[in-house]
């Protein structure tokens, strides 16, 4: 099986559920205790936390442990009053905001001079750095400028572009930043919260006196621990995300050279993107038809977002970009990870190729578009 869903999570790498297991079992102490070997569980943490406050070029200090991306995504928005946000934002920050987004331009890039203008009035702002269906980058640094610059204060989140890409946080203007550790080959359920030193924050969930009272509950210590491990493992493979670009250009310039099929679009082409992550759309062809193909020939890749793919609504992040519903439900996102070789890049070709032809040879002007249905 070629797996190429790494947007929607990440196999946990074997170093990491390694590094979990014995917080499974033998250190299961509950790190709030006093004794020793509860001391020593706190300690690991601390580890940890030092592995993801590199990772992300920040203080240990700063980081705060919670359940995920969305529950940090959450608490950051929490601290403003009014938000602005890009209308190709993730559920957890347009459900969150419920205001108008601005809006973006055709390569699902934000204008800043759109931004500049839509911001005054607002005391929050918050936008993805990379997207999560298209891998589009943001330009951080510009819009969190004019956001300060008009008194707003930031949320970054880089749930998606956390090792993946350089990062540093402290050279960006911003106050909070979201992470999740199933986006980098860590466990799920655990996630951080960046809040910048000196930053007013207030916490969300209260009770106990964990995070430096900044988040309340028994801490998820083996999530932790595997956070940390697949932080450190991020880092240390960094070489190998930046060598994915030319493994993701050669799938899809491989799709765009074959004369046998219609010619593949790039959704976000021309805009700086994540170097694992195509989003593209062959005209006239359902991407439904083609996961439902692509599945039992053993290619796994989606139409859409994990968090909202099965949902009978054509992607709001398209339809921001300007695509039309038709146009939107013809999109495949496929999301590499580092572990990719250039022999899977041929096979996914191969599949994805024969599934097309498939669809071509069973539709015609007179029946319309196929769709495929699995019992």
């Amino acid at each position: 099986m070629i797996y190429w869903d790494n947007n929607a999570t990440t196999p946990v790498a074997e170093e990491v559920l390694e590094a979990m297991l014995p917080y499974l079992q033998g250190s299961f102490f509950n790190p709030s205790a006093a004794y020793g070997p509860a001391k020593r569980v706190r300690l690991a943490m601390d580890e940890a936390r030092e592995r993801v406050a590199t990772l992300l070029g920040v203080h240990p200090g700063e980081i705060i442990f919670t359940s995920g991306g969305t529950e940090s995504t959450n608490t950051a928005l929490a601290q403003f009053r009014r938000t602005l946000c890009p209308a190709t934002e993730h559920p957890a920050t347009l459900r969150t905001i419920g205001a108008d987004p601005c809006p973006v331009q055709r390569n699902g890039t934000v204008d800043p001079d759109e931004w500049a203008a839509r911001i005054p009035g607002h005391d929050g702002a918050s936008f993805a750095l990379a997207n999560h269906e298209t891998g589009v980058l943001q330009d951080a640094a510009r819009l969190a400028e004019e956001a300060q610059r008009a008194g707003a204060r930031v949320h970054l989140d880089i749930v998606q572009a956390a090792g993946k890409m350089p990062l540093n946080l402290r050279e960006l203007p911003v106050e909070f930043a979201s992470v999740s550790a199933h986006k980098l080959h860590g466990p799920k359920g655990i996630g951080a919260l960046y809040v910048r030193c000196g930053t007013d924050y207030q916490p969300t969930v209260t009770g106990g006196s964990q995070e430096d009272r900044r988040r309340a509950g028994t801490e998820n210590v083996p999530g932790i621990i595997g956070f940390g491990k697949a932080a450190e493992l991020a880092l240390q493979a960094a070489d190998r995300y930046a060598a994915l670009a030319g493994l993701r250009d050669a799938f899809e310039e491989a799709l765009r050279q074959n004369p046998a099929l219609p010619r593949p679009v790039i959704n976000g082409e021309g805009a700086p993107r994540l170097p694992h992550v195509s989003n593209l759309r062959f005209p006239g062809i359902p991407a439904q038809s083609l996961t439902l193909l692509l599945e039992p020939a053993g290619l796994l890749c989606s139409a859409g977002s994990a968090c909202t793919s099965a949902e009978p609504r054509p992607s709001h992040v398209l339809r921001a970009m300007g695509l039309s519903d038709t146009e939107a439900r013809e999109s495949l996102r496929f999301s590499l990870n580092r572990f990719c070789t250039r022999n899977e890049v041929e096979e996914a070709v191969r599949l994805v190729t024969d599934a097309v032809q498939r669809v071509l040879a069973a539709q015609s002007a007179s029946t319309g578009p196929v769709l495929v249905y699995r019992p």
